[in-house]
């Protein structure tokens, strides 16, 4: 029971975004400016889980289930189970609103494992936001290596006016030498057409290690923005820590530094009924930025 408890910890989780940005609502100079640093469509500032939220994105090796779909599809093999999830956000910063649902099943088929997310948002600064995407993961060698693809479409409206439409692909690798550790890597929008400003291709590479037995994960990622001229200047570094008290409540920590001018802290907290199938889960992240100093961001949802 144990260990069921502490795979639905880790594996199903809501889903939570973080709309895109800015200070000023009516100036759309520093809009501009805010799409222009690619915070647009880049997993690691805007579309991830609740669970993802609470760890600061470090989610590479460790998103297991649905945070798979966003962060590392060969991760949708980490556990056979379904996983289904809706949530919202609201972000202070931008007054805005965010609904996901998401599926995830690796269950019906052991050899290949399948999600689905989709993701609305809306920003009182005029901003709509639409992404959509499938993931398939294998698991190779007994699961010791799985490889995934995502096949992702984004759309972005601003001010009644089109800013992006463009199918994409994201692609990762997993490898677990041993229970207790795991090594991720993924690439993120491969595809990106002329859109390089809202949806720069991104690599990430992470370690995480935890035990079933003791409810504890303990996360590390790096990122970076291969699209840049200086990719050096890029990185993006997270680390998050997750335990489970009592097997039945989630407990995460998390921070992420992306420059002198910003920096992330989070937390989250859930609760899991004794089967281990119905939950509920909090986030919460404050960003320090040049844009953003002000800003926090919240979500709340149910898995089931």
């Amino acid at each position: 029971m144990h260990r069921v408890l502490f795979a639905a910890a880790a594996v199903l989780s809501l889903s939570g975004v973080s709309v895109a940005y800015a200070e000023n609502l009516n100036s759309v100079a520093r809009e501009d400016a805010m799409m222009s640093r690619g915070d647009a469509l880049t997993s690691r500032d805007m579309l991830t889980t609740v669970r993802g939220l609470g760890l600061a994105n470090a989610m590479v090796s460790s998103g297991a289930g649905t945070s798979a779909v966003w962060h590392n599809p060969a991760a949708i093999t980490s556990a056979m189970m379904y996983s289904i999830d809706a949530s919202y956000l609201y972000d202070h910063g931008v007054g805005g609103h965010g609904v996901e649902i998401n599926l995830v099943d690796m269950k019906s088929n052991s050899h290949v494992g399948a999600g689905i997310g989709f993701v609305y948002e809306y920003s009182a600064g005029a901003q709509h936001l639409i992404s959509t995407r499938i993931g398939v993961g294998v698991p190779l060698a007994d699961n010791l290596i799985s490889l995934g693809v995502t096949g992702v479409y984004s759309y972005i409206e601003r001010h009644g006016k089109e800013h992006l439409s463009q199918f994409s692909m994201d692609v990762g690798l997993m490898v677990r030498p041993v229970s207790w550790l795991a090594i991720g890597f993924s690439a993120q929008n491969l595809i990106v057409g002329d859109y390089e400003i809202y949806m720069p291709r991104m690599i990430t590479a992470g370690i995480s290690a935890g035990s079933i037995e003791y409810g504890f994960n303990v996360m590390f990622d790096t990122s970076f923005d291969i699209s840049a001229k200086d990719i050096g200047k890029t990185g993006s570094y997270a680390v998050g820590l997750e335990y489970v008290l009592k097997k039945l409540v989630p407990v995460r920590l998390g921070y992420r530094y992306e420059g002198k001018d910003h920096h992330v802290i989070s937390g989250g907290l859930g609760y899991r009924d004794e089967s281990g199938r119905i939950g509920l889960d909090l986030a919460y992240q404050h960003h320090f930025d040049n844009y953003t100093s002000e800003i926090v961001s919240g979500s709340l949802g149910v898995y089931f």
